[in-house]
């Protein structure tokens, strides 16, 4: 199921809910099929601390539905924004809104994400967006991998992002490798999946 829609428990106080961040990732077009962002959400919500956050699982084409949960959450609550593929190109295009709104998210996370004509303002816009925002480039597999192929002809954000997220990582791995990226650890030792789920 693409998206489940925000669980409402009732016996939770605004303090309840400010203390669990909002975690929403976003799969691209082979998610449906290939699930890479998918096998991530189910493992987070299978995690036995998983009553410490609130998991949304979108597809790349839901920007909308995006946006419309993002407006339903209080002032003050952990927003962490995670896309892949087209569907980083989703979150970085919900990004750019919410920054326009005066309302970034805590986190935003692009993994290699793809679209054609993005330029400086855009990237901008999305950076105005986030509080802190880590993209990563997928630097290619050893051998050939066929969704390098895929991401090439989608055209990938490559290295335009370096001059305005906060971290711009070009890490050894194929486009289609989402969890491999998601635990690649950063500088500071930490991984995105562990900032994702602190």
């Amino acid at each position: 199921m693409p998206h489940r829609p925000p669980e409402v428990r009732h016996s939770e106080t605004g303090a309840d809910v400010l203390s669990r961040p909002l975690l929403i990732l976003i799969g691209g077009a082979g998610d449906g099929t290939l699930r890479k962002v998918g096998q991530v959400v189910d493992w987070l919500r299978a995690r036995p601390d998983a009553a410490r956050r609130e998991v949304h699982y979108f597809f790349h084409w839901q920007k909308g539905a995006v946006l419309g949960l993002i407006g339903t959450q209080p002032p003050g609550r952990p927003i962490r924004l995670i896309g892949h593929s087209w569907g980083g190109n989703c979150a970085a295009r919900v990004a750019a809104a919410l920054g326009q709104q005066g309302r970034p998210v805590d986190l935003l996370v692009t993994i290699d994400p793809v679209t054609r004509g993005i330029g400086p303002a855009f990237l901008a816009q999305v950076k105005a967006g986030a509080r802190r925002w880590i993209n990563v480039r997928a630097g290619g597999a050893a051998g050939f991998d066929y969704s390098d192929l895929v991401a090439a002809i989608g055209g990938p954000y490559g290295d335009a992002p370096r001059d305005h997220a906060d971290q711009h990582l070009v890490v050894p791995h194929p486009h289609a490798a989402f969890a491999a990226m998601m635990q690649r650890p950063l500088p500071e030792g930490a991984t995105l999946l562990d900032l994702v789920i602190a």
